[in-house]
């Protein structure tokens, strides 16, 4: 007994070419793209209930994955996300001295990247009485418009450092913590 192409369910005869994908057989022209509806002389996606797409059509409907900031398609599939887009490793750097952050922690500024030694250098706020910069995520002490250290923020009697928002502003506005200010 014969056996039918699943397809156009005619016979096959001596002489037919044949394609076999899941038990099925089918003449070689049927074997068909569901997509473009040419024939698939190559390699092929199984789209399942016994379709198939041609991977001429498969790429055609990828999708490109453009990087945000050179907008040149991302073609191996590797890229950051910055922001929620794609950004190739070779394109995530530095908005002052384009050095690559892919590995590095960085800083934000009117939303660019920036290393940490660039943001410091132009952007940190700086300790009222050291006058260093505060790295990032460097927990601070606000007094007025200046900002301390924590270990900067003492006690101009005694020294300790002043870890309670319990201090007085004497009348050389100095900080006294609420010992030295009971003993005046």
């Amino acid at each position: 007994m014969s056996s039918k192409c699943f397809y156009c369910e005619r016979v096959f005869v001596n002489g037919d070419r044949k394609s076999k994908y899941n038990n099925l057989e089918y003449h070689q022209e049927c074997f068909r793209c569901s997509t473009c509806n040419q024939p698939i002389k190559q390699s092929f996606y199984n789209l399942g209930n016994d379709e198939y797409r041609c991977s001429d059509c498969q790429k055609k409907l990828d999708v490109v994955i453009k990087c945000a900031r050179c907008s040149q398609e991302i073609e191996d599939g590797s890229y950051i996300e910055y922001k929620g887009e794609p950004v190739h490793a070779n394109c995530f750097a530095c908005y002052s001295c384009e050095q690559l952050l892919g590995k590095m922690l960085y800083v934000e500024h009117d939303d660019q990247p920036y290393c940490v030694p660039c943001h410091m250098e132009q952007f940190a706020q700086a300790c009222a009485v050291c006058q260093r910069s505060f790295p990032p995520g460097t927990s601070t002490r606000k007094f007025g418009d200046q900002y301390f250290h924590i270990e900067c923020f003492r006690c101009f009697h005694c020294g300790k450092i002043i870890l309670t928002k319990n201090y007085v502003i004497n009348d050389d506005q100095q900080r006294v913590c609420d010992m030295c200010s009971s003993i005046s």
